[in-house]
C-alpha cells in the first residue's frame, strides 16, 4: 500500500510541480482525476451537452 501512495506522489509530483511526465504518469493522473468529477456529475447533475 505504501509503495501505491509513493507512485500516486511521485507522479502528481513530475506531472504537475515539475512538468516532466511520461505517458504513464499523465494517464495514471487523468484516471485519477476524472473518473470522480465524473461519477459525481453523473450523480449530482448531468454530463455537458454539446
Amino acid at each position: 500500500m505504501k509503495k501505491a501512495i509513493d507512485t500516486i506522489l511521485t507522479d502528481i509530483n513530475n506531472v504537475f510541480v515539475k512538468g516532466d511526465s511520461n505517458k504513464v504518469e499523465q494517464a495514471r493522473m487523468f484516471l485519477l482525476l476524472a473518473l470522480p468529477v465524473m461519477s459525481l456529475l453523473y450523480i449530482f447533475g448531468q454530463f455537458p451537452i454539446y
